[in-house]
């Protein structure tokens, strides 16, 4: 979910939202809709996250959920993880987004 709506795949839309996040060396690889996006992340004490050095190609996709989605890497300023979903925050607030692990052999 991103803002509390359901994420669903449009028409144009060749795969699903996602992240992976690889704390071997703090990188954050993904697909945002429309286009893929790279960057890096930050982990503190107390569940805090911090997002820098985004990028993103560079396709114009009309009627994705991408805007939004790049907009929760921008101010998520923590997270919590239950079982196999993670939730990514901002203050006390409800949730900006919220992803259910996925595992590929």
């Amino acid at each position: 979910t991103i803002g509390g709506k359901e994420v669903k795949m449009n028409e144009n839309q060749e795969r699903e939202i996602f992240i992976t996040l690889k704390t071997q060396d703090n990188r954050l690889t993904g697909f945002a809709g429309c286009n893929s996006v790279s960057g890096e992340f930050t982990l503190e004490e107390g569940n805090r996250i911090k997002f820098s050095k985004m990028a993103t190609t560079r396709m114009f996709c009309p009627d994705t959920d991408e805007p939004a989605f790049l907009k929760v890497l921008e101010m998520a300023d923590n997270f919590t993880v239950k079982d196999d979903v993670l939730s990514l925050n901002v203050g006390r607030r409800a949730p900006l987004a919220v992803f259910e692990a996925v595992y590929i052999n």
